[in-house]
């Protein structure tokens, strides 16, 4: 029964990817404020762009990670990243080395909090590495659960480079059972802050999401995802993301 669950919530997120999806690059992993000690871990993220311009349409990102919880504050995970163009094929992007630090207990203050920083570096000659940090917020009210990520990026290193970029996401979700949690999702991509020019200008998206926990059971570890569909309520972003991140979580201690 269990395996059951796990393959449609699997089959729902590669149906998500599935659609026809801009060099909207709004779509990103979501980060808690939290850290597992002793805890291994095997993450995917995809996102895919929809829209009628073929300009925008079918960009991707996928994503796979491995990471594990050193202590009860810190973390640190190793990705590979590729990339598609809108009308070009799925390459390889990047290599990024991220670590993760718990700032706070949960339920300690008013507010969770949590910090990463993350350095990716690229194979490309045209293009700078790129360093990343982000403050990871989250806040419990009664049945409902609340994440704020907010992102800045510099490039970094030899190639062009952009200036400052900075993208928020907001993610808030009921409680509904442990194994499906509905909510709905808010992605700001500023893009140059020094450029971000006015809100039709940035990449802005809204829509529903859905959140799980599956226990595997055994002291096999669990499963948890998060997929959802963004609409784009900006002149910039394309028309929808779907957006699928998936984790595989087992304690090795």
């Amino acid at each position: 029964m269990m395996c059951v669950r796990i393959a449609r919530y699997s089959v729902a997120a590669a149906a998500l990817l599935a659609c026809p999806i801009s060099s909207a690059w709004a779509a990103d992993r979501l980060y808690y404020p939290y850290v597992s000690p002793g805890e291994f871990e095997v993450e995917y993220f995809g996102s895919r762009s929809v829209d009628g311009d073929s300009g925008k349409d079918n960009e991707q990102k996928q994503q796979l990670s491995l990471g594990y919880g050193v202590t009860d504050y810190w973390a640190t995970e190793v990705y590979g990243k590729f990339k598609k163009e809108p009308r070009q094929d799925l390459t390889f992007d990047a290599w990024e080395w991220e670590n993760i630090f718990q700032l706070t207990q949960h339920g300690e203050y008013w507010v969770d909090a949590g910090a990463s920083i993350a350095y990716e570096w690229t194979p490309q000659d045209n293009r700078a590495d790129t360093l990343e940090a982000r403050l990871n917020l989250a806040k419990d009210i009664e049945q409902t659960s609340h994440v704020l990520n907010i992102i800045a990026e510099k490039d970094v290193g030899a190639g062009p480079k952009a200036a400052l970029e900075s993208t928020v996401l907001w993610s808030s979700r009921y409680r509904y059972d442990s194994a499906f949690e509905p909510g709905f999702e808010i992605s700001s991509d500023f893009g140059e802050l020094k450029n971000s020019g006015s809100f039709n200008d940035q990449q802005h998206y809204i829509g529903p999401a859905a959140y799980g926990k599956v226990p595997l059971g055994g002291g096999a570890g669990k499963f948890k995802y998060r997929v959802g569909y963004l609409f784009g309520i900006s002149d910039a972003a394309s028309s929808g993301q779907a957006v699928a991140q998936m984790e595989y979580e087992m304690p090795l201690n």
